[in-house]
């Protein structure tokens, strides 16, 4: 296969994996999917020069980020105020 069919596909494969992580129904695993996803779309278009579309998949990236660790933050924070409150 040529060079260019391999970045195609590469670049396909970043925006199905972008497509499919908007059908999971756990939020975490959407996210984390959407992660794979963003860095490979950010990775081809950082190829292709299309300077937005490597902006905009950075920004997904660290939303995402963002949110699974404050999702994990407040559920280690829920877990550590449930075992105290057993204690009491």
């Amino acid at each position: 296969m040529s060079p260019e069919i391999l970045l195609e596909l590469f670049g396909y494969l970043g925006t199905t994996l972008v497509v499919v992580s908007m059908m999971m129904t756990s939020v975490t695993k959407l996210r984390i999917v959407n992660m794979c996803g963003s860095v490979i779309s950010a990775i081809y278009a950082a190829i292709c020069g299309t300077w937005p579309i490597v902006v905009m998949n950075v920004c997904l990236f660290i939303i995402n980020g963002f949110h699974l660790i404050r999702a994990r933050s407040s559920k280690k924070n829920e877990s550590e105020s449930i075992s105290t409150s057993e204690k009491e």
